[in-house]
């Protein structure tokens, strides 16, 4: 749990200070040029960093052990902050889609877009080594917050790109580009919102894993001592599964080697998730 607990913070620090750079380089770069597609993936950068340092100190909280208050754990902030990022990323789609139209309709002029294409360039080359690390984060632990910037920071490629393509449709004198790519920008971050929001709910209402659950049933069914399973529940928070479910036994078997038996398959449940917290019930069942 150390090592994965560990991953996941960094994970987070990573993404405070990539953020932290392209708000700054970004910002100077739309007062610069003055583009409103450079705007919204400046927009984009500053809801990165509140919510990165939102992540930051709530998955801190959340890797915390459980303790008499909070008998489960506290994995359920993971799901509030991201729920809280989906609300934040709505909040900044709206602003940028309402700038463009005023600037589509102001016929505003930008400068300097060389400018603004390197500070995109550079966007893309923080962020692509940002996301490759989140990637390698997330095949060690399961993180929902590290999960879901990772999948904004991936969206964040296809928007730099965008402010480029939009900044050399400028330079031939299709200025009315930039605001045009402005509300693609803008739509692509309510889609992204609504896939995060979306997870985040799906965790906090304990909706049930059928992945997991169908392994669950085929290791137990194959499990040496084992006559199979029922009522399999199991449910995710945060980084941590909780797994329940009633082990059928021959009831003939001793008290001591039913337990015994139970307890290795536990341990074999525990092998393939390592933040699962397991509890089985003993069920006995008659043999003909």
């Amino acid at each position: 749990m150390g090592d994965t607990s560990k991953l996941s913070k960094q994970a987070t620090l990573a993404s405070v200070l990539v953020a932290l750079v392209l708000i700054i380089t970004k910002t100077w770069a739309y007062l610069v040029t003055g583009s409103v597609s450079l705007l919204g993936s400046l927009l984009d950068s500053l809801l990165d960093g509140i919510t990165s340092l939102m992540n930051f100190f709530a998955l801190r909280f959340a890797l915390a052990p459980a303790d008499d208050d909070h008998k489960f754990g506290h994995g359920k902030l993971e799901s509030i902050a991201a729920l809280a990022q989906s609300a934040f990323m709505i909040g900044s789609a709206v602003v940028l889609v309402l700038n463009s139209f005023d600037v589509m309709f102001d016929e505003r002029q930008v400068v300097a877009s060389e400018v603004g294409i390197a500070v995109s360039v550079l966007a893309i080359v923080l962020t692509l080594l940002l996301v490759a690390f989140q990637k390698y984060v997330t095949s060690k632990v399961r993180s929902l917050v590290v999960e879901a910037d990772s999948l904004h920071y991936q969206g964040d490629l296809l928007m730099n790109l965008a402010v480029i393509l939009a900044l050399v449709f400028v330079d031939f004198g299709i200025v009315w580009m930039d605001a045009v790519m402005a509300i693609g920008i803008g739509i692509f971050l309510c889609v992204s919102a609504w896939q995060v929001g979306r997870k985040a709910f799906e965790d906090l209402m304990d909706q049930h894993l059928p992945e997991v659950e169908a392994r669950i049933l085929e290791l137990v069914k194959t499990a040496p001592g084992s006559a199979g399973c029922h009522d399999v529940r199991c449910r995710q928070s945060g980084p941590n599964l909780f797994v329940q479910f009633h082990l059928e036994m021959d009831e003939d078997l001793p008290l001591w080697s039913a337990h015994e038996i139970g307890d290795r398959i536990e341990k074999q449940i525990k092998d393939i998730y390592s933040n699962a917290d397991v509890i089985v019930h003993l069920d006995p069942v008659k043999f003909d």
